[in-house]
């Protein structure tokens, strides 16, 4: 009995040792320097007990040539300022960018768990071991402040409110070796992770699939999220590794017989929704292929829409039968 007892309270003290909830993390905690990087924040809970309607993160220095993703019911607005010296990129040295994103006017219950994401490159320059990612969450009547960095040599367990780690490590190549022509204009290109704002139209998620010898034909998949207040058509593509682009959407009629057809008219994304193109869907067509697309490469892909905005986009080549769904059928 008096056993019982003494465990008891042993199991009392270790339950009231643990932290009363989860602190905001990165879901990839570590990468290299000279790298691209998708910082994707996950938000595990309110203010004690209330809604987040604001998510504000503090850019560290040495991340570069930052983008937020939009999230649909959210405002974005970042403050950009100089960076502290200036760092290597793709189309020449750069000196500011974006320090802060607030993604703000949504709601995020207690109960539920979001991801905040923004994409940029990890400078090259840099010769800390971690950047920290402080995080303010406002609610209704409070907020939560992820912001505690540790001093040198201290554990980081022992911070009452840390902010987001990320290791690094070295490697990577200087980010002007890696142009697979991008180009200044309207498209304001990511680092090679398949993310690109063009005019009010966000792209992410994009990729296509490695091809066999001699194939003619392949396939590019991506999401498009329309930022604007109307909607909008993507009515052309073009690649320079094809000798023509087209948008196709593939359906399955009531035989269970798969068929392709191509949109003459275009794509409509609407205003404030995102138009999905994956594997067994909606696609990209790439027609008359110079050249076999090869795994761990990129190709360049030129999207114009009805608005006028116009951009490129890069996707990654990924193994031949990634995410499942060949294009056979071609």
């Amino acid at each position: 009995m008096t056993f019982n007892w003494k465990l008891s309270i042993w199991a009392a003290l270790a339950l009231s040792a643990l932290p009363a909830y989860a602190h905001v993390t990165l879901e990839r905690a570590e990468t290299q320097r000279g790298k691209s990087y998708k910082a994707v924040l996950k938000i595990p809970h309110g203010c004690d007990g209330q809604a987040t309607h604001t998510v504000r993160v503090e850019i560290p220095e040495g991340f570069i040539g930052v983008k937020p993703m939009p999230k649909p019911g959210w405002t974005i607005k970042t403050v950009r300022g100089a960076y502290a010296k200036s760092y290597g990129f793709y189309h020449g040295p750069l000196s500011e960018g974006v320090k802060q994103i607030e993604w703000s006017g949504g709601e995020l219950p207690d109960d539920y768990y979001d991801e905040f994401v923004a994409s940029g490159f990890i400078a090259r320059e840099l010769t800390e071991s971690a950047l920290y990612f402080k995080v303010v969450q406002v609610c209704a009547n409070g907020e939560e402040r992820w912001v505690d960095v540790p001093a040198e040599g201290q554990d980081p367990h022992d911070l009452a409110a840390p902010a987001a780690v990320l290791r690094l490590a070295a490697g990577g190549e200087p980010a002007h070796e890696h142009r697979h022509g991008h180009k200044h204009g309207d498209a304001k290109a990511a680092a090679g992770d398949g993310a690109t704002t063009i005019g009010t139209l966000a792209i992410a998620g994009a990729w296509t699939r490695a091809t066999a010898e001699g194939a003619k034909v392949a396939a590019g998949y991506l999401t498009i999220h329309n930022t604007g207040s109307t909607a909008d058509t993507l009515v052309s593509v073009q690649t320079p590794v094809a000798g023509r682009g087209e948008i196709h959407d593939m359906t399955t009629d009531d035989a269970g017989v798969m068929r392709m057809r191509r949109l003459a008219d275009g794509l409509e994304i609407p205003a404030g929704g995102s138009v999905e193109l994956k594997p067994g869907g909606k696609h990209l067509m790439f027609l008359d292929l110079k050249q076999p697309l090869v795994e761990g490469s990129q190709v360049s892909v030129k999207l114009a829409f009805k608005s006028g905005a116009v951009g490129e986009v890069v996707l990654p080549v990924r193994a031949l039968g990634a995410s499942g769904g060949g294009h056979s059928h071609h």
